[in-house]
């Protein structure tokens, strides 16, 4: 009976520690859509996860001593149930309070609201189970153990179904309902056979929510509105969504009734707008600014030397609009749901061939000559720092024409701290050889990209360039391998680009209820 026991008790173990990982990785996407998945909001939420862990061990082993330690074991347990169910909706809560305050302070505040009280009630979990089977004779060191190594492997297996398969098939919702539903239904089971019926009262309140939310989840359908919800999806790569604008909303102009402007968004952040109703009499672009210039730019090129390197996809506008220009387009994406929601979504060419793979990586793997490639690799607001470092930049080298360009597309900041970043990625570019010149989308700061244009030899000077001797790069880093500091040395500007994009495209009710 003891040994029988203590296997339950271990399978329990298996259960906690599964949805500590599911948790985790649940909490940080909750968090992605308002604060992005950068290194501050990764450390934010693994410092609360490990913070809440350490609690709960601790208050565990306190309760561990008393009498009654399996009851105790299975309220804690279906506690930390009820607030795992809750997550999607402490999630809400704590970004209509947080989300839009100081970044930070935000994303700290609202991690302890959504993650800290399921992870404190979890941690106390494996000091209790421990308390029990030693309490029916094991050692308590073999105890702590097996319980410890069976708990990790449940996050181990957790970890890789939910970043590979729960969370991109079925969203953050319903595997949170799920994951609490599965950790407090056991403990429920033992709890009623111990105590009766009486203790079922409140405890089925959690599952009568968890199954109503759960209904609610699966039936809900598209609210009307001039906003339309074409496609989401969550994974570790973040979130997607395609959003139809109505034209007369987004323009508040009553002509434009029934026209459409379509955009894709990565955790919030814009990546792409496609708004084929643009009047150009009005100056209004289909496309972002930078995809002109781009063009403008590659069209110096001999009519023989049209092949392009895209390195990050986004919605396939710049692939497209190169396309229907004449050059012949190969793109590199990381994330295979792009390409699918650039050719499902923003009439991707078919002749524009994808290769989805890590862009150094793929860089390393060709042994053919470009005579351009562009660096588009925003994810958020995020420009993954190990594809422009100098030994990236000398890869890129081999495969680049001499007479070709290599162009950057990037934030907005140059001057100040929030330049840092960019002032070191023209550093490095400038200590690989590469001549140099920095091509603003706008005049507005708030309302510009800075264009990176570098090749072998001189190239084209337009007269909007940056003037660069205006610029101070003395602080400057060089990026390398052993450095790759650009998420660190680019952390003030990517903070201020996300409150400025999510104040500036979610600002109404409809918007709101969209990044909720």
């Amino acid at each position: 009976m003891k040994h029988k026991f203590a296997k339950y008790l271990l399978l329990l173990s298996f259960i906690e520690g599964a949805t500590v990982m599911g948790t985790e990785l649940l909490g940080a996407k909750m968090l992605a859509p308002f604060f992005g998945s950068s290194l501050y909001v990764w450390s934010s939420v693994m410092a609360i996860t490990l913070g809440g862990l350490a609690a709960g061990y601790f208050f565990g082993g306190r309760l561990s001593s008393k009498n009654n330690s399996a009851v105790i074991l299975y309220r804690v347990l279906l506690i930390a149930a009820f607030f795992t169910v809750l997550m999607p909706y402490t999630s809400k809560l704590a970004l209509s309070i947080f989300g839009l305050r100081s970044l930070l302070p935000a994303v700290i505040a609202s991690s302890l609201l959504i993650l800290f009280p399921p992870v404190f009630l979890m941690g106390a979990v494996s000091p209790l189970i421990i308390g029990n089977i030693s309490k029916n004779g094991e050692d308590s060191g073999k105890a702590a153990g097996t319980v410890y190594a069976v708990s990790t492997l449940g996050g181990i297996l957790a970890t890789f179904l939910f970043g590979f398969y729960i969370i991109p098939n079925f969203g953050l919702t319903i595997p949170a309902i799920v994951s609490g539903l599965a950790l407090g239904i056991l403990p429920l089971i033992s709890l009623v056979k111990k105590k009766g019926l009486k203790e079922f009262g409140f405890f089925s309140v959690i599952l009568l929510f968890a199954f109503v939310q759960l209904y609610n989840k699966l039936t809900v359908e598209n609210k009307d509105g001039p906003i339309k919800v074409l496609y989401k999806n969550e994974s570790l790569l973040g979130q997607i969504m395609v959003l139809d604008y109505a034209n007369d909303y987004y323009f508040d102009d009553s002509t434009l009734v029934g026209k459409n402007s379509r955009w894709l968004y990565v955790n919030r952040i814009s990546q792409t707008k496609d708004n084929p109703y643009a009047r150009e009499e009005l100056e209004e672009e289909r496309y972002f600014t930078y995809i002109y210039k781009f063009t403008e730019l590659l069209k110096t090129l001999p009519e023989e030397n049209r092949n392009v390197l895209l390195l990050g996809l986004g919605g396939g506008s710049i692939a497209k609009h190169l396309t229907e220009n004449g050059f012949n387009v190969e793109a590199c994406e990381l994330d295979a749901r792009i390409e699918k929601v650039a050719r499902t979504y923003f009439d991707l060419p078919i002749s524009v061939h994808v290769t989805i793979d890590d862009a150094r990586h793929h860089i390393k793997s060709l042994n053919k000559k470009y005579d351009a490639i562009i660096f588009d690799t925003f994810k958020g607001e995020e420009t993954p720092s190990h594809i422009i470092t100098q030994e990236s930049l000398e890869e890129v080298k081999k495969i680049l024409n001499p007479e070709g360009f290599l162009l950057i597309n990037s934030f907005n900041f140059i001057e100040g701290e929030k330049g840092l970043g960019l002032r070191s990625i023209y550093k490095t570019l400038k200590n690989s050889g590469f001549k140099t010149s920095i091509w603003p989308t706008d005049e507005s700061v708030n309302d510009r990209n800075l264009l990176f244009v570098a090749s072998f030899n001189e190239h084209p000077i337009y007269p909007d360039y940056l003037d660069l001797n205006k610029v101070d790069f003395k602080d400057a880093k060089i990026l390398t391998d052993e450095y790759p500091a650009f998420e660190v040395l680019n952390g003030q500007a990517a903070l201020e680009w996300r409150r400025w994009a999510l104040r500036s495209y979610f600002r109404d009710r409809y918007e709101i209820e969209i990044l909720l």
